[in-house]
Order: structure tokens, then sequence, then C-alpha cells
């Protein structure tokens, strides 16, 4: 009797309850947290100190000291923010594109004379601002002055005057005014390049979205009015000088000191959901995603050294190593494919710049001999050192002559030759190609 009372004992002391699997589970989690943290703490300074003594920034202040301007020179950001300031916004109903409701008609299209009327009136209201644009312009360094800690750089007045301009550029150009219409286009890519010392991805993107601006009203002036030698050049310096100083790399590197911040600090994303309540995190969770901002920002930055194919592929490569990463590492999962993203519109223009020049190299070689060439090579040396290859496929980029008109294009990020057809002309979901069209 007393054997069979200790075998019950012994049975229920060995008995698995489901609480002790929970308990385990816990102790096993918080024990592999641990072990993370104090395994890449250690790791995760050392890198933050190499990056600081190579000279990349880590901090905000740090950051402020990149991306200061040369002592001495002049700031094209104190005449930007004049005019951002003078700028006198349409109606709400008022007959203009971009600023209003309106849309542009087809390219080479005359404007139809109640919206070029619109036109004249929101462009008369914005003379000063028009005027300061320009005078900012002319200024070659520019940095907004801001607390990177606390706010971006005017980003919807840097918009706003970009589609100002615009409307400067294709309304003289419609009545043959070409060379106002080329300072528009020569102050646009200006205003694009005054974001050239800003780290944040934001401010990049409306880098590259002013830059799109300011190329479609170069095509659309292409189209409506014929332009001097002198023009074409100078227009063509503009864009190779706007191209050099693309730099996705610098980006990057900026973009990974901010991100370091945020790890700190991740309250710096601000408030979560319709109640506000601040961003929280699981433990661990904080440090794992300090230790991937450190492994896989470094290995998006030297994938931006590659070739520009190569440099897509690799970034897509990445993004699939990220996806199979754990919970722990949500913020990094989360961040990854917008890297990606913002590289394919990188490469996309890149290559919009070199469909650009390449335009007005055929509008060059139609000016000396009255006709547009039969094939791309025929431009060079004369008017092009070589035939631009397309960023997304290492093939030269592809020419079609349509009568007195032209279109160029790119296979944009998909890679695929669409046949030259653009986003417009496509049905919702069909490929199509990124294009650089000039009609007469």
């Amino acid at each position: 009797m007393a054997d069979g009372s200790r075998r019950g004992e012994r049975q229920r002391c060995f008995t698995l309850k489901g609480w002790h699997l929970i308990v385990a589970a816990v102790v096993v989690l918080v024990g592999s947290i641990g072990l993370y943290v104090v395994t890449h703490g250690d790791e995760n300074e050392r890198r933050i100190a190499a990056l600081r003594a190579a000279g990349y920034p880590t901090t905000f202040a740090e950051l402020t000291e990149y991306t200061r301007l040369p002592a001495g020179v002049a700031n094209a950001a104190e005449v930007y923010t004049r005019a951002f300031a003078a700028f006198v916004p349409p109606g709400n109903d008022a007959n203009v594109p971009a600023l209003g409701k309106a849309a542009w008609p087809a390219r080479g299209t005359p404007l139809p004379g109640p919206m070029a009327k619109a036109i004249e009136t929101c462009l008369a209201a914005n003379r000063p601002c028009l005027t300061l644009l320009h005078e900012a312009a002319g200024i070659e360094h520019c940095r907004y002055d801001y607390d990177y800690a606390r706010i971006l750089a005017p980003m919807q007045d840097i918009r706003r005057a970009a589609q100002l301009l615009h409307l400067g550029t294709v309304l003289p150009a419609a009545r043959g005014d070409t060379a106002t219409a080329m300072t528009g286009i020569l102050d646009g890519l200006r205003l694009a390049d005054s974001l050239q010392r800003e780290p944040a991805l934001v401010a990049y993107l409306v880098r590259i979205s002013c830059l799109a601006v300011a190329l479609n009203s170069l095509e659309r002036s292409l189209s409506l009015t014929a332009c001097t030698e002198g023009h074409l050049r100078e227009l063509d310096a503009a864009l190779a000088r706007t191209a050099q100083a693309l730099d996705f790399t610098r980006v990057m590197i900026t973009e990974r000191c901010a991100m370091l911040e945020t790890c700190r600090d991740p309250s710096r994303l601000g408030p979560l959901g319709p109640q506000g309540h601040p961003l929280r995190m699981f433990p661990g969770m904080k440090g794992a995603w300090l230790t991937d901002t450190l492994y896989y920002m470094e290995a998006h930055i030297e994938a931006t050294r590659l070739p520009p194919a190569a440099r897509l592929k690799e970034f897509r490569r990445i993004g699939r190593e990220i996806e199979e990463l754990s919970f722990l590492h949500v913020m990094t999962k989360t961040a990854a494919p917008v890297f990606t993203r913002v590289l394919e519109l990188d490469l996309r223009t890149r290559a919009g710049l070199d469909l650009a020049r390449t335009a007005l190299a055929l509008e060059r070689y139609r000016l000396a001999s009255g006709k547009l060439p039969e094939r791309l090579e025929d431009l060079v040396p004369q008017y092009l050192a070589q035939v631009p290859l397309d960023p997304f496929d290492a093939q030269p980029i592809r020419y079609q002559r349509t009568g007195p008109g032209y279109r160029l294009y790119s296979v944009d990020a998909d890679g695929r030759d669409n046949g030259g057809i653009e986003k417009t002309e496509a049905n919702r979901g069909d490929p199509y190609d990124w294009c650089f069209i000039v009609t007469r």
C-alpha cells in the first residue's frame, strides 16, 4: 500500500501540465532575447564607432555637420524661402493644370484659349514668386535650415514651386517664346537640385518628383517650339549637372543615420492609431532593429555602388532575405521594400535624364541636317559621346521615329521591352515603358 502511494506521488511529480510548457516557452524566449541583446550590443557599438571614425554620420548632430554648406558661400535656401512665402495659389476651380484640377492637353496640342488665359492669370499673380525662384536658381549651393530631429524641409512648398515653373514653361512654349520656356526648365532643374543635401528618403522622393516635372516641361516644350543650338547646349549642360548631382549612396548613408536615431528613440515615429498611442516594441525588438539597421543598411549602401542593373538585382535579393526574418525584425521588414521602390524611382529618373539628353541631341541633329537620324548611333560622337545604356537592362535606350516626332524609352523596372508603350497608353494593369515623346 505504501509502495502504491509512492508510485502515485512519483506519477504526480512528473505529470506535465500545460502551464509548464508556457513557462518553459517564456523562459526560453526571454533567455534567447537576453542572449541576443548581450551578444549583439557590444558589436553594435563597435560598428557605430567604426562608422563615426570613417566620417559617416550616426546621430542627428553629426548629420548636421555632414550636410553643412561650405563656409562663406551664399545659400539659395534663403531666397527659396522668400519665394515660397510669395506663392499665390489659384482658386480651387481654376482652369489650370498641375496646380488646379484641369488636365494638360496631348503633347504638341495648342493650349485651349480659356486654359491659356487661366494659366496667364496664375503666372501674373505669382510674378514675385517666379522672380525669386529664378534668383535662387542662380545660387550654386543650397541647404534648408531646419532641425533634422523635428521637421523636414518645406516639401509641399517645393512641390508647388515646381508645378508653378511647369506652368511658366509650357505657356511660353505654346506661344513660341522659347527663351522664357528654357529659363523655366533650367529653374525647375535647379529647384530639384536644391534638395541635394537633404537626408531623408522623403526629400529624395520630392527631389525626383520635381525632376520629373522639369523633364515633362522639356518634353512638352520640344513638342511645341523649336530651340536654338545655344538653348539645346545650355539645357544639355544643365541636365548633365543634375545627373551628376544624383547620389543615391549619400541618400542611403544619411537615411541610415536617421534610422539609427529612431532605433534609439522609437517615439520619433510618432503616435500610432486613432488614439495616438506611442509605438511599443516587444522585448528585444529594439535591439534587433539596431542590429538590422547596421547590417542591412550597409548591404544596401554597398549595393548602390554596383552598376545600375546589378544594383536593382542586389536590392531585390536583400529584400527577399529580409522577408524571411522573424517577427522581431518587423521594422526592417517594413522598411526594406521602401528602399527597393525608391531605388527603382532613382533609376527611372536617371533613365529619364538620359532620354532627355538624347532628345536634345536629336534636336541638334535636326537643326544641322533638317531631318532626324535613322539610328541613335548616328548621333555619336558629334552630339553624344555614346548611346546611353538603359539602367534597367544595360542595353542601349530605344528609339522610334514617328514622322516628324520620335519616341525614346527605357524598359523600366520590369526589365521588359513593351514596344515603347507609355503608362497613359496602356490598359490598367498592363506593362508599359518609361518614355520621352516629342510630337510635331
